[in-house]
């Protein structure tokens, strides 16, 4: 078949595979590596969808467990008031169809607020007189549901944004926007 010893070498070096070229194995491993076990613990907090009009006069938060209305004060009231104006007949009428299409036969908690500006007593009576003026004006829009009103004023205890940041000098002063968002009354219900 070969005729001669080279000629067969030559085949056998063809179909024979060549060996896999050696790698560099790298430094030997050493010992394993020890470390403390650290257990991280955080709160759980629920995703929120928020859904505002432009004015932000108005906003829907709902998590599984709970929906928010959130009624920016300056609609409902007018300065340093409890007596509802005028515009706020449309928030309350929105307020009250989802609390009927939502909450019907159950418990809805009413929470006054206000900014920081004022005494804390005076502030915790205003916002109670305000969320007492939204249940009033709530209870007929709603009446046969089975919704029963919980009433509450918080003051200025519960902010949502700073009443007070630095400006650009680093000094502290007055946030309008911030005072104008914790004017408000939250309407919350379990889902």
């Amino acid at each position: 078949m070969f005729r001669s010893v080279s000629a067969a070498l030559a085949a056998l070096a063809v179909a024979a595979p060549s060996p896999a070229p050696t790698q560099d194995p790298g430094p030997a491993p050493g010992p394993p590596a020890r470390a403390p076990i650290v257990e991280i613990r955080a709160p759980v907090v629920d995703i929120e969808l928020r859904v505002s009009d432009l004015e932000e006069s108005i906003i829907d938060a709902d998590t599984p467990a709970r929906s928010r209305i959130t009624m920016a004060a300056d609609i409902l009231f007018a300065f340093d008031r409890a007596t509802l104006t005028a515009r706020a007949d449309k928030q309350l009428a929105r307020a009250a169809a989802t609390l009927k299409q939502e909450a019907g036969g159950k418990r809805v908690q009413i929470d006054g607020h206000t900014d920081a500006r004022g005494e804390d007593a005076y502030n915790l009576a205003l916002s109670l007189r305000r969320a007492k003026a939204v249940e009033r004006a709530l209870a007929p829009l709603v009446e046969g549901s089975g919704i029963t009103f919980t009433v509450k004023g918080h003051g200025a205890a519960v902010p949502v944004a700073a009443n007070t940041a630095p400006n650009e000098y680093g000094q502290i002063v007055d946030n309008p926007k911030g005072r104008a968002k914790n004017r408000r009354v939250e309407i919350t219900f379990s889902r």
